[in-house]
């Protein structure tokens, strides 16, 4: 092993914990580095959290004009263009990531943009994405890697192509009907869900099967409300 490179502060992820723990210990004179496999700024600005409620915003400024006769205002038939409500989200994320990569020059924090793994105590080797290898060692190192998307062990789920929130914040259409399995999240923070019809599967190990309950979209009363509960089902036999 090639002799590694010596850091004061050394972080594995590039998420808002580690990221501004970073920007701290290098403005306080240390020398920092953070090591990020793709997204820049951690999942927050790039996947979940900010694009999410990008399309939400979206999807509220549609229900509005689609009930804007209610309140006297009148706008003629509304139609949901998904491609540029993509753009839009992916216009943000840009402009992000952008605001990041600045931050991370100005404060003087090394970003490496690579996979690592542990070869020793406080030692990582990163394998760089745009190719090489890496070793760093740290007087402190900060785990900060996160989560991701799991896609759950249910009969025929992995041969319908499920998607995550990853593609789903990339679908360039609203799509006619939607199941949405989940563990404890609000199915209305889901892109485009102003036309469709939904299904929720609470899968949580506190909700019990039997109380399994299947939401849909409210079209037909034009209260312009989004999901309603329509039935209660148990488990399949």
């Amino acid at each position: 092993m090639p002799q590694p490179e010596r850091f004061e502060t050394l972080v594995l992820g590039s998420g808002n914990g580690g990221m501004y723990l970073a920007w701290h210990m290098a403005r306080s004179g240390r020398r920092t580095a953070v090591v990020e496999r793709r997204w820049i700024g951690g999942s927050c600005p790039n996947i979940n959290c900010l694009p999410s409620k990008n399309e939400i915003w979206s999807g509220k400024v549609a229900e509005l004009m689609h009930h804007a006769a209610n309140f006297g205002a009148m706008t003629g038939s509304v139609a949901i263009d998904m491609a540029k409500v993509r753009q839009r989200k992916r216009d943000m994320v840009e402009g992000l990531i952008a605001m990041t990569l600045q931050e991370y020059k100005a404060s003087g924090v090394e970003l490496i943009m690579g996979v690592a793994h542990f070869v020793a105590p406080k030692t990582l080797e990163v394998r760089l994405n745009d190719g090489g290898t890496r070793v760093l060692a740290g007087d402190q190192v900060f785990v900060n890697i996160g989560t991701h998307a799991a896609i759950p062990s249910v009969p025929g789920l992995d041969a319908a192509g499920p998607l995550t929130n990853i593609e789903a914040l990339e679908l360039d259409y609203v799509p006619p009907h939607l199941i949405v399995l989940v563990r404890l999240t609000d199915v209305r923070n889901r892109p485009a869900l102003a036309a469709g019809e939904i299904a929720q599967w609470h899968s949580a190990p506190a909700i019990p099967r039997q109380h399994i309950r299947l939401l849909a979209h409210d079209r037909a009363n034009g209260t312009g409300r989004g999901l309603r509960s329509t039935t209660s089902i148990g488990p399949s036999r």
